[in-house]
C-alpha cells in the first residue's frame, strides 16, 4: 500500500513537472511571439515615419526653402545687374559659379531642414533628413526669366526604439527665378516721414512691410508679418500724457520706447536689411495697351523700348502718321481687340462697374473743344466681345455719335513677348477723379456721425458699396499724370470669404469650386501722386494695389489736415511709394481729428508674385519665384 503511494506521488510529481515544463514553453514562445509583434509594429511605424519624412522634404523643396534659396541667389542677381547683364543671352548664375550653389543649397536644406518639426511624431519616432544637391546648371534664358535645375537626392532615416526604416527619394528640380512684381508688398516705401509723421495706433498691417529710411511710430501700431528697415531704427513719438519724457521724438536703434511707444512687431523689426529701390519697370505699360510687345528692349539697356510716333499710330489707326486727337481709343485690328484701352488727355471722370452677370463696363467723361464727351465700354465676357459707344452732350442730353462692337476682350495679362489683348487702361495725361459705382446708401455700421471709430467689417465690404470690378476682370489702370480717387474700389467676389457657404449662397457667381479667383486691380501714377480726393466717401475700401513711386510722390490724402475726420482707408492689397504721404492727424488724446487712419490688409493672392496686376512694374533683380521637385525614383530599406 505504501509503495502504491509512493508510486503515485512519484507520477503526481512527474505531471506537475511535465506541466511546469510545457507552461514554461508556451510562456517562452508567446514572449518570443509578442517581442516579434512589437518589432514589427515597430518596424511598420518606422516606415511610416520615414515616409512622412519624405513628405516633408518635398514641402521643403516646392515651398517652404523659398524664401532661403532666394537669400542665396539675390547676391548673383545683384552683381548681374551692376555689370549690366542681358538675361536674354547671359546667366544671372554664372555658369562658373554652378557647382558652388549645388553646394550652398545642400549646406543649407542639410542645416536648416534636417528633421521634421517638433510634435509631428507620435511613438517616440525620430527621423533624419539628407539632402544631396547636384548638377545644378541653367536651362532657359529670357528677358524676364531663367531656368535652372539640379538632381536631388533626399534620404529619410527615421527610428522607432531599435527599429529603423530609411526612404530615398531622386529627382530633379526646376527653379524659376524671375522679376518679382511690386505687387507682392502690403507697403514698401522708400521714405516712411518718419521725422514728420508716424503710424499710431490703430494702424494695422498683415502682410510684408519695409521702409528703406525712417520709419516712424506711436503708441502700438499692429505688424501682424515682417517689417524691415535699411535704417538702423526708428523715429518713437510720444504725445502729451503718455507718460514718457524727453522730446517728442526720438530715434531709438530697437524696437520700442516704452512706456508710451511699443509697436507690436508680431515676427520681428529687422534693422538694417537691404534697401529695396523703386527701379523703372521691365514692363511698359503703354506699349501693352497699344497691342505692342510690353517687354521689347532692342538697345539691351533693360528697359522696355519707348513707343515711337510711328508705332503708336500704327496701332491706333493702321497708318504710320497720325494726329491723336484727345480722347478715349479701344486698340482694334480688323473688328477684333488687339490691345487694351488707350487715353490721350485728360479723363474728368472714369467708374468701374461690375454688373454681376459677367459684364464690366468702364464710362470715361472728358471735355473738348468746350463740349463733354463720354464713352462706355462694355465688356462681355459670355458673349466675349466690347461695345464702345461713344456720346456727346448736347441741349437736349446726350447723343450719340458712335456705337460699335468689336470680337474680344481687353483683360488679363497678354503673354510676354507678343502683345495682343490685355487688361491696361493707359493714360496719357491724368485722371481727376476715378472711383466704383458709388455707395447705395450709408454704410448700416457705426455711429451716425463721420470720421469716429467705427465697427464696419473689413470683409465682406457692406452691401451698400457696389463692386467696380467683375468677377472675371483683371486691369491695370496708368495715368502718366496724377490720379484722384474719389470713391470705394472692391471686387464683385471678397477673395477673403470663398470658403464661406453663408457668403457664397448669397453671392453664387463667386462659387469658383475650388478654383483660384484671378480678380485683380493695379492703380499707378508714373510721375504723380494717387490722391484721394476731399469728396470721397468716409471707412473708404480701396482693393487691388496702388503705386506712386516716381521721386517724392505717394498716396496722398487731399487736405488732410483741414477736411473733417473721415474714419478708416482700408486698404486690401498693397501700396509701394516713394515717399509716404501725411493722410489724417489725431489729437492729444489719440483720436481722429482729420482725414483718415489706416489699416493695411494684405491680398495673399499677391505673396510671391503668384497673382499680380497686368503689366505692373517689376523690380529690376532676380528673385527664386517658382520651386518644383520632379521625383523620379523611390526605394525603402
Amino acid at each position: 500500500m505504501r509503495e502504491q503511494r509512493g508510486f503515485a506521488l512519484v507520477l503526481a510529481l512527474a505531471v506537475i513537472m511535465v506541466l511546469i515544463g510545457v507552461i514554461f514553453a508556451l510562456a517562452v514562445s508567446t514572449i518570443g511571439d509578442l517581442r516579434q509583434s512589437r518589432a514589427s509594429i515597430q518596424h511598420v511605424q518606422a516606415l511610416a515615419a520615414a515616409e512622412a519624412g519624405a513628405t516633408y522634404a518635398e514641402y521643403v523643396l516646392s515651398d517652404l526653402a523659398q524664401p532661403e534659396f532666394r537669400a542665396i541667389f539675390l547676391p548673383y542677381s545683384t552683381n548681374f545687374l551692376s555689370q549690366g547683364g542681358n538675361p536674354a543671352s547671359d546667366w544671372v548664375i554664372p555658369e562658373n559659379r554652378w557647382s558652388t550653389v549645388a553646394n550652398q543649397l545642400k549646406t543649407l536644406l542639410n542645416t536648416n531642414h534636417s528633421s521634421l518639426p517638433s510634435g509631428t511624431l507620435e511613438n517616440g519616432a525620430t527621423v533624419v533628413l539628407s539632402y544631396d544637391i547636384r548638377d545644378f546648371r541653367g536651362v532657359t534664358k529670357s528677358a524676364t526669366a531663367q531656368t535652372y535645375t539640379a538632381e536631388y537626392q533626399v534620404t529619410s532615416t527615421a527610428s522607432v526604439n531599435r527599429a529603423r526604416r530609411r526612404v530615398s527619394s531622386k529627382g530633379y528640380m526646376k527653379i524659376q527665378i524671375g522679376r518679382p512684381s511690386l505687387s507682392q508688398w502690403l507697403f514698401l516705401v522708400d521714405d516712411a516721414g518718419g521725422s514728420g509723421g508716424f503710424f499710431p495706433t490703430g494702424s494695422v498691417f498683415n502682410g510684408p512691410v519695409h521702409a528703406n529710411h525712417n520709419w516712424g511710430f506711436w503708441g502700438q501700431p499692429l505688424f501682424k508679418d515682417v517689417v524691415s528697415t535699411a535704417d538702423d531704427g526708428a523715429w518713437y513719438w510720444h504725445l502729451w500724457g503718455d507718460g514718457c519724457r524727453g522730446p517728442s521724438r526720438k530715434w531709438i536703434a530697437g524696437d520700442s520706447r516704452p512706456p508710451c511707444t511699443v509697436p507690436l512687431f508680431k515676427k520681428g523689426f529687422v534693422r538694417n536689411a537691404p534697401a529695396i529701390q523703386l527701379p523703372k519697370s521691365a514692363v511698359s505699360q503703354e506699349r501693352a495697351a497699344l497691342g505692342l510687345n510690353p517687354i521689347q528692349d532692342q538697345n539691351g539697356d533693360g528697359l522696355p523700348d519707348p513707343v515711337t510716333t510711328q508705332e503708336r499710330c500704327q496701332a491706333l489707326f493702321g497708318t504710320s502718321r497720325c494726329n491723336i486727337d484727345n480722347g478715349v481709343y479701344l486698340v482694334h485690328k480688323n473688328g477684333q481687340v488687339a490691345g487694351g484701352i488707350y487715353v490721350k488727355g485728360t479723363v474728368e471722370e472714369l467708374v468701374l462697374r461690375a454688373t454681376g452677370d459677367g459684364r464690366q463696363i468702364y464710362t470715361f467723361q472728358m471735355s473738348k473743344n468746350r463740349r463733354i464727351y463720354r464713352w462706355t465700354i462694355t465688356v462681355d465676357y459670355p458673349a466675349k466681345t466690347t461695345r464702345v459707344v461713344e456720346e456727346v452732350q448736347s441741349g437736349r442730353g446726350w447723343q450719340k455719335l458712335s456705337d460699335t462692337t468689336y470680337t474680344g476682350t481687353p483683360n488679363g495679362h497678354a503673354a510676354l513677348g507678343s502683345g495682343g489683348p490685355t487688361g491696361q487702361i493707359y493714360v496719357d495725361g491724368t485722371i481727376q477723379k476715378l472711383s466704383g459705382p458709388g455707395r447705395t446708401g450709408p454704410l448700416p455700421c457705426g455711429p451716425d456721425y463721420p470720421g469716429s471709430a467705427d465697427n464696419c467689417p473689413d470683409h465682406p465690404p457692406p452691401d451698400a458699396i457696389r463692386p467696380a470690378l467683375s468677377l472675371e476682370t483683371q486691369l491695370t489702370i496708368t495715368a502718366t499724370g496724377e490720379i484722384g480717387l474719389a470713391g470705394d474700389l472692391v471686387y464683385e467676389c471678397d477673395p477673403t470669404q470663398l470658403a464661406s457657404g453663408n457668403y457664397l449662397s448669397q453671392h453664387p457667381r463667386c462659387n469658383l469650386n475650388g478654383r483660384p479667383l484671378k480678380t485683380v486691380l493695379g492703380v499707378m501714377s508714373a510721375n504723380q501722386n494717387v490722391t484721394i480726393l476731399e469728396g470721397a466717401p468716409d471707412n473708404i475700401y480701396l482693393w487691388g494695389s496702388y503705386l506712386s513711386g516716381a521721386p517724392g510722390k505717394g498716396l496722398a490724402v487731399e487736405n488732410y489736415a483741414t477736411r473733417g475726420p473721415q474714419g478708416k482707408m482700408r486698404l486690401f492689397g498693397g501700396l509701394i511709394q516713394s515717399a509716404d504721404k501725411l493722410r489724417g492727424t489725431i489729437g492729444w488724446n489719440g483720436r481722429l481729428t482729420s482725414g483718415y487712419i489706416e489699416t493695411y490688409d494684405y491680398d495673399a493672392r499677391f505673396a510671391d508674385s503668384k497673382l499680380v496686376p497686368p503689366n505692373f512694374p517689376t523690380a529690376r533683380y532676380f528673385n527664386v519665384q517658382k520651386l518644383v521637385p520632379v521625383p523620379l525614383s523611390y526605394q525603402e530599406y
